[in-house]
């Protein structure tokens, strides 16, 4: 089911949830089985309906939850009766459905409908949109590279080490590319050729993420042309990358180097409401 589901979704650009991703301890799994069929020619037959799983966040925030509904059974309402059976009470000493969970995040791809009517059907239990994310694709042509010359790969564990103390995480991967600026890693860029995802322009790698100190624009636009660069370098024909709708400096930055808007994903959670700050 996993595996239809991925195929399903590589051609709209939406990640694969699979069993050989790596998740931390503790994660929970649900496999979610339709009732017995007992119709002529269908007796026993019980198949597999949707996943889901529970990530524990090793800080203690929100739990990530990643869920795929097989494809043939989608828009038939499977989602929100499996939450009307489960519920979202998340005050219980286990946790949500016995998971450990005190609260709970999900990404919908593409802000699907059936994601908003499932946000406003469970919206009285503590639905919330947290965050709205563009995904935006760039073809990558032959033209030099706008910006600020000069960005290149560290030359040390030093400047790594630098460069994730920008944003205060560690952004480790093997096939994660890097290029930084200034004697002093002023900047960074992170980007992922082997991302492999599935465009109306080819093939697009992915740039991960970009920082510089606030209001270093300028070398922030030089560091994603870097990145595109080097993706053009490695025979790719498209970059992607996602951008916070509130980033609107960056969101100006890649639509000047030729991005354009390819979806909206939007993260859920669930909760109780933040209390204001007065």
């Amino acid at each position: 089911m996993l595996a239809a589901a991925a195929e399903a979704d590589a051609e709209a650009g939406f990640p694969a949830v699979s069993l050989s991703q790596p998740y931390k301890d503790g994660a929970r799994h649900l496999v979610v089985r339709l009732l017995p069929d007992d119709r002529p020619g269908h007796e026993g037959s019980s198949p597999v309906a949707a996943y889901l799983r529970v990530e524990p966040d090793p800080g203690g925030g929100p739990a990530t939850v990643r869920y795929v509904v097989r494809p043939e059974l989608r828009s038939r309402g499977i989602s929100t009766l499996l939450v009307e059976k489960i519920g979202l009470e998340l005050g219980a000493p286990g946790g949500w459905a016995g998971t450990g969970a005190s609260g709970l995040r999900v990404w919908a791809r593409g802000d699907h409908p059936a994601a908003q009517r499932m946000a406003r059907r469970f919206e009285c239990a503590g639905v919330r949109t947290a965050r709205r994310e563009w995904q935006l694709l760039a073809p990558l042509r032959d033209a030099g590279s706008p910006g600020v010359s000069g960005p290149r790969p560290p030359a040390d564990a030093t400047e790594r080490a630098a460069a994730a103390a920008l944003c205060g995480r560690e952004m480790s991967s093997d096939h994660f590319e890097m290029l930084v600026t200034g004697p002093e890693v002023s900047g960074a860029v992170w980007y992922d050729p082997q991302a492999d995802e599935r465009t109306e322009y080819g093939i697009a790698g992915r740039i991960v993420a970009v920082l510089t100190a606030p209001g270093q624009d300028e070398l922030r636009a030089g560091l994603v042309a870097a990145a595109m660069a080097a993706l053009r370098e490695g025979g790719l024909r498209v970059a992607a990358i996602a951008v916070d709708a509130e980033d609107h400096a960056l969101a100006r930055t890649c639509r000047l180097l030729g991005f354009r808007h390819d979806r909206t994903d939007i993260e859920y959670t669930v909760g109780p409401a933040p209390t204001e700050v007065t």
